[in-house]
């Protein structure tokens, strides 16, 4: 077991309780809504959470060495119709970058905005179910992860970088430490990426 391999897995179980805190937080009294504050923190938190799932993940991928891709069939493959149940373990493994549209067309949208804002707490639940899920087993997101990442190195697209983030003093000392460690380890890994600068 490497050093990598040790704060992986300590990384894997600080952020698996930082879910179940917000999970309790949510469903406290079992309300089906909850105040706009409380789903603002659970909003904030699973975005946090997220952002450090995929910085995990990345650390995972890189500890993983997959084997050459097998040649394809020449018939493709179907696809399985897809069930609430399948659907609900998806996990964006790269960010958006952007918003869809052009710019008038999101300002347009900001104007026609619902007044009030969303408060049921079982979408919220949901994303944190989906969350545990994968934080209890992370190797087929670790291996998509790693296929991806040698993908865009053979097309030579630009190393990624991972960048500090904002409002680390709103986190948890140990998820703010976590935040910090991820980001120099996550960049070492990167280290041996192609750089044209």
């Amino acid at each position: 077991m490497t050093q990598l391999t040790g704060f992986i897995e300590e990384g894997f179980s600080t952020v698996r309780e930082a879910v179940v805190e917000v999970m309790d937080r949510l469903s406290v009294d079992f309300r089906p809504q909850v105040t706009q504050a409380v789903a603002r923190y659970a909003r904030r938190q699973i975005k946090f959470i997220e952002i450090l799932l995929r910085r995990l993940i990345l650390l995972l991928a890189s500890e993983i060495e997959l084997a050459p891709p097998a040649k394809a069939t020449s018939t493709p493959s179907t696809r399985e119709p897809q069930t609430p149940e399948t659907r609900a373990s998806t996990f964006k493994l790269l960010p958006k970058l952007g918003e869809a549209g052009t710019p008038f067309e999101r300002l347009r949208a900001l104007h026609t905005a619902p007044s009030c804002r969303n408060t049921a707490s079982a979408p919220l639940l949901h994303r944190l179910g989906t969350l545990l899920h994968h934080l209890e087993n992370p190797m087929p997101l670790a291996r998509r992860m790693a296929r991806i990442l040698g993908r865009l190195k053979v097309e030579g697209e630009p190393r990624p970088v991972i960048l500090p983030l904002a409002g680390l003093h709103r986190a948890a000392p140990q998820l703010a430490l976590l935040t910090t460690s991820l980001m120099l380890h996550g960049n070492d890994v990167l280290r041996d990426w192609f750089d044209t600068s």
